[in-house]
């Protein structure tokens, strides 16, 4: 029987942890599958993408940085989660055709559930209602949909080009959960105007712009989604020990979908995962 075949498609993507999530996944549900990783470069993507497609034994891809909007063209039908966020992470192949997904936002709203569930952070209230996102690519705009499905009233995204996030509530009008809820734009440079009063600040950005941010909120929630290495970016270095979520926690939860859709098994996620991870992915 020939094995399935999925890959992570990006520009840097020979040290993702994806491949060894997948392995172990194969392994502990004796699935017969492959998931490696496929570097392209940006000014190669639509000719590269074209071949890869075509794989008969292809069943699905996980789109990462730079590529999660300009798969969207390649594509035969998007969800509508993936068309209000205008961002596709998992690409499923049946007969031909070609379906995304956005499970990055469904990722990031599961892996902050299950965080705030065994770290006992349910009983931090979101008082202010207010969550700030840093940065505003593919993986930004699923955290944005993910806040608004949990219902943040407030929330802001900064960014470091004002001219990327300035027609945002344009972009976000359509799909907001509550015409109650606000998203407003800001320059990434205003950003400690703002920290004291937010109940979660997640960071998107893989570049460690924000080296000496100092936040002195004890109850406030920091995310960064930059899993490698272990600290991510440094942003969480700030942050009250406790209320620190790392990058793996998305990173495994928005896999998730993609296997089960992928090979037929919900994978479950548990601790056994992440001390592998950590144990063999040098992190």
């Amino acid at each position: 029987m020939t094995s399935k075949k999925a890959y992570v498609i990006g520009t840097n993507v020979s040290n993702s942890l994806s491949p060894m999530i997948f392995k172990y996944w194969f392994d502990k549900y004796n699935v017969l599958g492959e998931y490696e990783y496929i570097e392209i470069k940006e000014n190669n993507f639509h000719k590269e993408i074209k071949t890869i497609l075509k794989d008969d034994n292809l069943c699905g891809l996980n789109i990462t940085i730079p590529f999660k909007e300009k798969i969207i063209p390649h594509l035969t039908k998007i969800s509508s989660h993936a068309k209000k966020i205008m961002a596709v992470n998992c690409v499923t192949t049946k007969k031909g055709l070609m379906f995304g997904k956005n499970t990055d936002w469904l990722g990031f709203y599961n892996a902050l559930t299950d965080f705030k569930k065994t770290s006992k952070q349910s009983e931090i209230k979101m008082k202010n209602n207010i969550g700030i996102v840093l940065g505003y690519g593919g993986s930004g705009k699923a955290v944005v949909y993910a806040l608004n499905h949990m219902g943040f009233k407030t929330i802001k995204v900064f960014n470091r080009t004002f001219e990327k996030i300035k027609n945002i509530n344009k972009e976000t009008n359509n799909w907001l959960s509550t015409s109650k809820t606000t998203i407003t734009p800001y320059i990434i440079k205003d950003l400690l105007k703002h920290t004291l009063t937010a109940d979660l600040i997640v960071n998107t950005i893989p570049t460690n712009i924000m080296e000496g941010f100092k936040h002195k909120g004890k109850n406030t929630i920091g995310v960064d989604i930059v899993y490698k290495p272990k600290n991510g970016t440094g942003f969480l270095n700030s942050f009250f020990s406790p209320n620190r979520m790392q990058g793996l926690n998305m990173l495994v939860h928005q896999a998730a979908p993609c296997f089960e859709e992928w090979f037929g098994v919900e994978p479950e996620i548990d601790s056994s995962l992440f001390s592998f991870l950590y144990k063999n992915g040098k992190i």
